[in-house]
């Protein structure tokens, strides 16, 4: 949610907010994975950077899928990539 509110990143209304959000966790849970798994000896060769390509990726494939989404420019995509980690560093945690 907190990177519909980027500059570069549209989102039409809280609605689709939440529906990005509700997309974005399903891909994180179910195709996430098997990216990770096929690309294992790239994350290993990175020490794990790759894996904001990973989420740079998943979010260009939302914005692809939901219209009302949509991904102005690249440094923007990145940026949101590093805080959909972060945030998802701290709940692993939690």
């Amino acid at each position: 949610m907190a990177t519909c509110y980027l500059p570069g990143i549209q989102v039409e209304n809280f609605g689709y907010a939440m529906l990005i959000a509700f997309v974005l966790t399903l891909v994180n849970l179910f195709i996430k994975p098997i990216i990770k798994l096929l690309t294992f000896p790239i994350n290993i060769f990175t020490f794990g950077i790759f894996n904001l390509v990973i989420n740079f990726g998943i979010l260009y494939g939302v914005a692809a899928i939901i219209p009302q989404y949509e991904l102005d420019n690249g440094f923007s995509a990145f940026i949101a990539s590093i805080i959909i980690a972060i945030s998802y560093c701290i709940l692993k945690k939690i």
